[in-house]
């Protein structure tokens, strides 16, 4: 194969102004019926990816041929097959291998028109679906739109591998450049292959699952004591029995959770479980004056002011249309909600996370936001998937799925609630929808107007909101605004002599844990400390680009690179970081200073800590090496420092281990 390739690549490298059209026939003869089976597409695509990357061949130009010869020759297949039609059986090699037409029919069958756009990923039926979709007289335009999407989606994905090689290559040296990009393609490997086995094994588990159930609604059934159970849960469709059973199962399971949670969090207190400082201390951390607007435009699409307004326009709908069923349904899951959340609410009286300029009044368990998007989205989707009779169900659950995660991401950014709130959100919202879910499922009911439902809810919805952002989202954003950690106040003395609850030892990390010993405190001027700083060989480091993440991320080893992830202290990032290379260049040093919220009430002047460590030389994908202890000494710090400074270094007790710590003040502050 390599023969092959390679006078094709030295050959477009040498005339780079014929590579769009080399590009082209490659892509389009890659698409087409057999010729695609036998071409390399996706090792040539990749090596012109990595000469375009390279700077060798134009990347812009050279995308838009390798889409457009996509394009080409999936259509030359397509036409190919809708003008032999069946005939292509007696064709070779079709006449003498005709597994492959029934394997490409039986994906065309499975998938529908979206065979085309899978198809282009999937290598053993590639060039042939095209082909099928010909001749099983799929229309020209459904296969057009299906076709130029696939080949938008193709040929990036193909090239990108070596785009980024050969950029990589640029700034790289040849062998940690080619580390990055394997690196970068076995984690995408890894990814789709689990993908691929959760599918398989969740297709098997189902199944054994639908055997199991419905054998055991029959012996419920049958039963003299429990047939009542099957008369309670029946379906109005007798073949679907066995799945208000799992429904049962599910809210039984699903309240005795939330009951459990609530006493959990009511007893042990949300502020002392572990999970709920972790996501407080991590969403605090990488708040943005964008992101609040974004969290917060978010936020309301969950507000009992936009939801509980479509809940009764649906149910004056529903009752003009003469569903009944469906509008007393509808009114039940809005009047059970609203009072599930307040009753759960006055009983548990958890208390919601500090940290924001004002919080509301009500207690914090439940989530109701998190509850009323559950039931009501939720809700709305079980309605309409079942008058549109949709086949493709799942994909509208995920994307429900993705709206209510955004909504609870949002409560959770904006330091609203704790994340046991959420939980409790979600699984009391779920319990509520299965429930009316199964009363629903008893009798049947006249299918809904599809086209004036989704309108009255897209409206309700879209004027529920605007008017909810128009008049309380500058409130809310105000209230929401991010408080500060407290200050405290010290004596000059009582810090030299280091005397007093509130002196920071310790760094917490995002997630709120105990991370770094803080080893250094410095009272004075930031600005003349980071002038001293310089005077004595520490740095300013270069700042992070895409070169240093691909270095961080791969495990290449370096001693250049300062970590992704900016250290934290009080949630705020260092108001100062300098680095100095030690052992002959060999290790490299940081050296960051953070304001301790305490302030010198003598003299008004803040205190600085830091810390003062050896970067690890490299990184994993899920751990970072346990960080080198250094040997701290103001001999580090200063290689000469003027006589009107004190500098003091002690020898502190932390957890059994004896740890430096060094203070530094003018020695005009007394």
């Amino acid at each position: 194969m390599s023969d092959t390739l390679s006078p094709i690549l030295q050959w477009i490298n040498a005339h780079p102004q014929f590579s769009g059209l080399a590009t082209f026939i490659i892509s389009a003869a890659e698409s087409i019926a057999i010729i695609g089976t036998i071409i390399p597409g996706t090792l040539m695509m990749t090596a012109i990816g990595t000469l375009a990357g390279m700077g060798v061949i134009p990347l812009w130009p050279t995308l838009f041929w390798a889409i457009l010869g996509a394009i080409v020759g999936d259509g030359i297949s397509y036409w190919v097959g809708r003008y032999f039609n069946t005939r292509l059986q007696l064709i070779w090699p079709f006449r003498t291998h005709p597994n492959l037409l029934e394997s490409g029919e039986v994906f065309f069958r499975k998938h529908g028109w979206m065979s085309v756009f899978i198809g282009r990923f999937v290598g053993p039926v590639r060039a042939i679906v095209p082909l099928i979709a010909g001749m099983l007289k799929m229309p020209p335009l459904r296969f057009t739109v299906a076709n130029v999407a696939s080949a938008i989606g193709w040929a990036p994905a193909y090239m990108l591998p070596g785009i980024l090689l050969g950029a990589a290559s640029l700034e790289l040296p040849p062998d940690i450049a080619l580390h990055v990009i394997v690196m970068l393609i076995a984690t995408a490997l890894l990814i789709l292959f689990c993908i691929w086995l959760i599918q398989k094994i969740s297709l098997l588990i189902n199944k054994q699952i639908d055997q199991m159930l419905t054998w055991f609604w029959n012996q419920l059934h049958k039963s003299s004591y429990f047939s009542l159970v099957t008369k309670l849960l029946k379906h109005h469709n007798p073949k679907k029995h066995y799945g208000q059973l799992i429904l049962a199962f599910y809210f039984l399971l699903t309240s005795g959770l939330l009951l459990y949670l609530a006493a959990y969090v009511y007893i042990t207190g949300p502020q002392n479980i572990l999970i709920n400082n972790a996501f407080f201390h991590f969403f605090r951390s990488i708040r943005t004056p964008l992101g609040d607007n974004i969290m917060l435009a978010i936020t309301f699409l969950g507000e009992k002011t936009v939801l509980l307004p479509l809940m009764l326009t649906l149910f004056v709908w529903f009752a003009v249309a003469k569903n009944w069923r469906t509008a007393w349904h509808t009114l039940a899951l809005g009047i059970m909600t609203a009072s599930s959340i307040g009753i759960i609410k006055y009983i548990t009286h958890i208390p919601r996370p500090w940290g924001i300029l004002h919080s509301s009044e009500n207690f914090s368990f439940p989530s109701g936001h998190t509850t009323l998007t559950v039931v009501f989205y939720l809700g709305i989707v079980f309605l309409l998937i079942r008058s549109l009779e949709i086949k493709s169900r799942r994909f509208i659950y995920y994307c429900t799925g993705m709206l209510i995660l955004a909504v609870s991401i949002s409560r959770l950014y904006l330091g609203a609630h704790w994340v046991t709130d959420i939980i409790g959100g979600c699984l009391l919202g779920s319990a509520i929808f299965m429930l009316i879910a199964l009363s629903y499922n008893r009798y049947a009911e006249s299918k809904l107007k599809p086209i004036g439902t989704i309108l009255t809810i897209l409206l309700t919805l879209l004027c529920n909101y605007s008017i909810a952002i128009h008049l309380h989202f500058t409130r809310l954003k105000q209230n929401y605004t991010r408080l500060d950690w407290p200050s405290y106040t010290l004596t000059v003395n009582s810090w030299w002599n280091q005397q007093g609850d509130h002196l920071p030892l310790h760094r917490i990390n995002r997630f709120g844990l105990t991370s770094q010993i803080l080893n250094v405190q410095w009272i004075g001027n930031l600005s003349t400390m980071q002038t001293i700083l310089l005077q004595n060989g520490w740095e300013i480091p270069p700042k992070n680009n895409w070169i240093s993440v691909l270095h961080r991320i791969s495990d290449v080893e370096s001693a250049e690179h300062l970590p992704l992830v900016t250290p934290l202290y009080l949630d705020k990032k260092p108001v100062l970081t300098l680095v100095k290379h030690v052992n002959g260049n060999k290790k490299l040093v940081a050296l960051r200073f953070w304001n301790s919220n305490i302030v010198m009430q003598d003299i008004k002047q803040p205190l600085w800590v830091g810390s003062v460590e050896i970067v690890p030389r490299t990184y994993s994908w899920l751990f970072k090496q346990k960080q080198n202890q250094i040997g701290l000494t103001s001999e580090l710090l200063f290689t000469h420092i003027s006589n009107k400074y004190d500098v003091k270094q002690l020898a502190i007790q932390i957890n059994h281990k004896t740890q430096p710590l060094i203070l530094i003040k003018s020695k005009y502050i007394e």
